[in-house]
C-alpha cells in the first residue's frame, strides 16, 4: 500500500510541475559564452548554478539566454554575492570586455565590484560584466 501512495504522490508532483533536482536530471543552459549542460541545479535570486565539467558552474541571470528543462528547482533566497562570499576554493571568473571574453581569478568581492587577478595585474570589474564563474577543486602540486 505504501508503494501505491508514493507513486500517486510522485504523479501529483509531476502534474504540478514539482520535481526535485535528481529527477530533473541534466539541463541545458544557453548563455553568452555558448551552451553548457548542468546537473544538480540551484536557482538563486540572480544566478543559476550546477555541476558540469568537474566544477561548479555559476551563471549570472543576465548572462543566461535560455534554460531547457522540464522543470526548475524552487528558487533559493541566495544571491550571487552570498555564493561568492562563501567560497574558499580558487574561483575562476570569465568576464566580457569589449565583446571579448577574458579570464581571471577572483580575489575578493566588494558589493557590485569584483577584484580579479588577470595577467599579472589586478583589475576591478562590475559583476554585471561577468559571464561565468567556475569553482573547482585545486590539486596541490
Amino acid at each position: 500500500m505504501d508503494i501505491i501512495s508514493e507513486l500517486e504522490s510522485e504523479f501529483e508532483a509531476l502534474r504540478a510541475g514539482q520535481t526535485d533536482n535528481k529527477r530533473a536530471g541534466v539541463i541545458r543552459v544557453e548563455h553568452l559564452g555558448g551552451v553548457s549542460f548542468l546537473g544538480n541545479i540551484v536557482v538563486g535570486i540572480d544566478f543559476v548554478a550546477g555541476t558540469g565539467n568537474q566544477a561548479l558552474l555559476v551563471f549570472p541571470t543576465d548572462a543566461v539566454a535560455m534554460i531547457t528543462a522540464n522543470a526548475l528547482p524552487e528558487l533559493q533566497q541566495k544571491s550571487l554575492s552570498d555564493l561568492l562570499a562563501a567560497q574558499r576554493n580558487p574561483v575562476r571568473v570569465h568576464f566580457s570586455l569589449r565583446n571579448q571574453v577574458r579570464k581571471g581569478w577572483l580575489l575578493s568581492e566588494h558589493g557590485p565590484w569584483l577584484r580579479i587577478a588577470v595577467e599579472r595585474k589586478v583589475v576591478w570589474c562590475p559583476i554585471a560584466v561577468v559571464t561565468l564563474i567556475e569553482v573547482s577543486a585545486v590539486e596541490n602540486l
